[in-house]
């Protein structure tokens, strides 16, 4: 089998699920390389300098500003340079850009929602934001004429991509990420310091950093109007947001102190990934209010822990969870109440909501069996790409 380099460019994945991910893959590539050989090039300082790479493998540290313009620059002029110095046969991206001048073939995964759905789905995002949206949109059409294979998670984001881009679809193919390695059914795992199992409470864990898509927000109007009624069924809401997330966060985390609220949401701030595990495992419910996902590696790690899932009517929620969740109008509050106090009142309902995230998270043509698999997966493709320069 001929030896193949393989660039891959992974800078711009920083946060959430686009970083543990992105980790995730590239640590299981050292399992299943064979004659391929990488340039890694990432960000310092979020865990990438760590990954033990395949033999002859070489990384490339970004140490400069997130800034708009400093991202700019290096993008339109470094990146492109450090690119063709390491002579790849192929160049793979792994979040949403590549080279707009590749010279060899290129693949490109989406992972920005935003690129795919209206502003129906983001209503309320500051300027600064709708900025960046446009500007990386302009960005990847700028790089589809070199991109020869686009790489989606889900049927879903490959429809919506080859509408939203005009875009070929059958030259945008399936890459299944598996649930966060990390995070497996285990026991013995003592809770939390905020768990009180013997109170009756029922613990409702929204896990996610301030992001308004995500709509962490949407739980100071629910518990406004339904305050009464959430207390009486000792419900609390678990957050896991910090100050400084977000220009909207601090605002977040001050209504709840203003209206009173501490009692019914508890704010934890940023969980590390053993702290994650231990929230999973005594929680009872996840519930996910997002209206824009690529993937959404809440579900799975909801649906591999044994958590039924509460979450938004909408089309990436549906194909992600299946029947593994309970689905609410993301524009109503009455929905989302109606459909919290369906899970709170019957017990027999999450059940069966656990046993069937079971069957959903083992779908192999959905989701991975492990990161290997997306590994080998996704060499295999950018093999393919490779053999046509």
């Amino acid at each position: 089998m001929k030896n193949i380099r393989i660039a891959i460019i992974a800078h711009n994945c920083r946060t959430g699920g686009g970083l543990f991910g992105t980790l995730n893959l590239i640590k299981a590539l050292k399992n299943v390389a064979k004659n391929e050989q990488f340039l890694l090039i990432c960000s310092a300082g979020y865990g990438y300098e760590n990954i033990e790479l395949p033999e002859n493998s070489e990384i490339y540290i970004y140490k400069g500003s997130h800034s708009p313009l400093k991202r700019y620059w290096f993008e339109r002029v470094t990146l492109p340079r450090v690119v063709k110095n390491y002579n790849p046969d192929v160049i793979f991206g792994a979040a949403n850009i590549g080279i707009s001048k590749a010279h060899v073939p290129q693949a490109v995964l989406i992972r920005m929602p935003y690129l795919l759905y209206d502003k129906k789905y983001y209503p309320d995002i500051p300027l600064k934001l709708q900025l960046r949206v446009a500007a990386l949109r302009a960005q990847v059409k700028n790089s589809l004429p070199a991109t020869e294979l686009v790489l989606a998670q889900t049927p879903v984001v490959r429809q919506r991509f080859a509408e939203k881009f005009n875009y070929p679809e059958d030259q945008i193919k399936i890459l299944r990420f598996a649930t966060p390695a990390e995070i497996k059914p285990t026991t013995g795992i003592k809770p939390p310091a905020i768990f009180d199992k013997s109170s009756g409470n029922f613990y409702v864990l929204l896990l996610t950093r301030y992001l308004i898509h995500r709509n962490p927000s949407i739980l100071i109007p629910l518990c406004l109007r339904y305050g009464n009624q959430i207390r009486a069924k000792q419900i609390k809401f678990i957050t896991t947001v910090e100050p400084n997330d977000h220009p909207r966060s601090a605002r977040f985390l001050k209504k709840i102190s203003k209206h009173n609220l501490e009692d019914v949401i508890v704010n934890v701030g940023t969980l590390s990934r053993q702290e994650v595990l231990k929230y999973f495992v005594h929680s009872d419910v996840l519930c996910f209010p997002t209206t824009l996902e690529t993937l959404g590696i809440p579900f799975l790690e909801a649906m591999t822990m044994g958590l039924p899932i509460i979450t938004t009517d909408i089309d990436f929620a549906h194909y992600m969870c299946g029947e593994a969740a309970v689905f609410y109008n993301p524009w109503e509050i009455e929905s989302f109440y109606n459909k919290l106090m369906l899970l709170r009142e019957n017990p027999a309902i999450r059940q069966e909501l656990i046993e069937k995230g079971k069957v959903e998270v083992a779908k192999k043509e959905k989701i991975a069996e492990n990161w290997e698999e997306t590994a080998s997966d996704l060499i295999g493709y950018l093999r393919l790409l490779a053999a046509k320069n």
